[in-house]
């Protein structure tokens, strides 16, 4: 009789609940697909090498900052078919892919990132935290927020007040809205024009104005230099006798975070010289 009390007794006795709390399981590490340039230097930024399916075709040309980390991963064009064979879990963009490419995608219930258009490095750290936030990479993001510090700290006001225009060889110039004009801002210079966006100036034009120095863009291409308002030889001469500097061409190919690297470097160059169309050592 006391066996089957014992019996009974086991069988209804009720679960101890342990007050532990359970342990969650680990996050999926997301798998990353870029579909432009643009976007290329965000996921290289941030996430790891192995969580990276593929960058765009762009994401190892000259003007890519991030290029030197491109090197071992597969480069794809933005079509549907290459984007499905890999089966991502997130697509990043800025421009890459159209319309169509977009809904194709979201119907296939994927992800897309799309990263915001910037203006001005107050935009840069939100911008670049907000995305490693999407892409489960907040520690990643806030190691290059204090980098992206650190450089804008260091950047040397090299232009001490004086004017400087923005030219590039298809005769088009950039207002203070701008990236461009940000940047110039920043080095200490003055714009010699208040006009907004990016707008063109004719080789007249351009002769009649006055500036202290040129910072010149996209003149190292010798590609865009083919058969562009830039190659007029008076426009050449003028700049030519005049202060001028080159921006590095990754510097203005796209807007980021990262760009305040190279803009930290180039404020220790010497930006007084003259006699050729040249980047700055």
């Amino acid at each position: 009789m006391f066996a089957l009390a014992t019996d009974l007794s086991a069988q209804t006795r009720v679960p101890q609940i342990s007050k532990t709390p359970a342990k969650a399981l680990p996050a999926k590490a997301l798998k990353v697909v870029s579909l432009d340039q643009c976007a290329d230097q965000y996921v290289l930024g941030l996430v790891p090498r192995n969580q990276i399916l593929a960058l765009s075709d762009r994401a190892r040309l000259h003007d890519s900052n991030f290029r030197d980390r491109a090197e071992h991963v597969r480069r794809i064009r933005p079509q549907l078919e290459n984007l499905l064979a890999l089966n991502p879990d997130v697509v990043v963009r800025t421009w890459g892919g159209d319309v169509n490419l977009i809904k194709a995608l979201t119907d296939r219930h994927i992800k897309v990132l799309n990263i915001n258009d910037i203006y001005s490095y107050d935009q840069a750290k939100p911008e670049l935290l907000r995305i490693g936030q999407e892409l489960d990479q907040a520690a990643s993001a806030q190691i290059e927020a204090r980098r992206f510090d650190q450089a804008m700290a260091a950047i040397r006001q090299v232009g001490k007040g004086r004017s400087v225009l923005y030219y590039t060889p298809t005769g088009y110039s950039a207002g203070p809205d701008t990236m461009v004009g940000d940047m110039l801002r920043r080095l200490g210079f003055r714009l010699e024009t208040q006009d907004k966006g990016f707008f063109y100036l004719s080789p007249e034009v351009i002769l009649s104005l006055k500036p202290d120095i040129f910072a010149l863009g996209f003149y190292e291409d010798h590609y865009a230099m083919r058969r562009v308002p830039g190659r007029n030889p008076l426009v050449r001469a003028r700049i030519a006798s005049m202060p001028n500097f080159t921006l590095p061409v990754q510097m203005i190919s796209c807007n980021g975070w990262f760009t305040a690297y190279d803009l930290a470097e180039l404020s220790k160059s010497p930006l007084t010289g003259s006699g050729g169309l040249k980047a700055v050592p």
